[in-house]
C-alpha cells in the first residue's frame, strides 16, 4: 500500500546532507519525529518525515509542507535560506536557537552553535511546549 504524505499535517524535519549534519542533526530530527507522532496518534495523516535540505530546495512541493529546520546554518541550506525571516522563540546564551513564528506557524528553526547545542535545542523544542505550539498552527491551517 502506498504512503501518502498530506500536505496539511505531514511536518518535514529537515537536515543537511553533509556528514557532520547527519552524525548529530539526524539523531534530533529522529527524536523530533517521534514526539510527533505520539501527538498525531489517533489522527489519519499526522506524522512526520526527516528529509534532507537538498531535498527540500529541490522540490517544489516541498514548500506546501510545514517544516522544521535542524541544525545551523553554517550545515543545513535550509536553516540558511529561512533564519532571516523567523523570529526567534528562545536563545540561551546565543548559542542556543529556536525560531518560529508564534503566531502562524509553518516554518521553524531549531539549531546551536554546535552539536551539543542543536541536541538541547530539539530538546527544548520537544519539553518546553514550542512543538505543541507549532503543531497547533500546523495542524489547524486550512488548506
Amino acid at each position: 500500500m502506498p504512503r501518502y504524505f498530506d500536505i496539511r499535517n505531514t511536518v518535514l524535519l529537515v537536515v543537511g546532507y553533509g556528514i557532520l549534519a547527519e552524525e548529530e542533526d539526524r539523531p534530533v530530527a529522529y527524536e523530533i519525529k517521534e514526539a510527533i507522532a505520539a501527538r498525531g496518534r489517533g489522527t489519519e495523516h499526522r506524522g512526520a518525515v526527516v528529509v534532507t535540505d537538498m531535498w527540500m530546495l529541490n522540490q517544489e512541493m516541498a514548500d506546501l509542507f510545514p517544516a522544521v529546520a535542524i541544525g545551523g546554518p553554517a550545515v543545513n541550506a535550509f536553516t540558511a535560506q529561512i533564519y532571516e525571516q523567523i523570529p526567534v522563540a528562545f536563545t540561551r546564551d546565543e548559542h542556543v536557537f529556536i525560531q518560529m513564528d508564534q503566531e502562524r506557524g509553518k516554518r521553524a528553526a531549531v539549531w546551536g552553535m554546535d552539536g551539543p547545542a542543536t541536541r538541547e535545542a530539539g530538546q527544548r523544542f520537544v519539553r518546553e511546549g514550542f512543538l505543541e505550539r507549532f503543531l497547533a498552527l500546523t495542524w489547524r491551517r486550512e488548506g
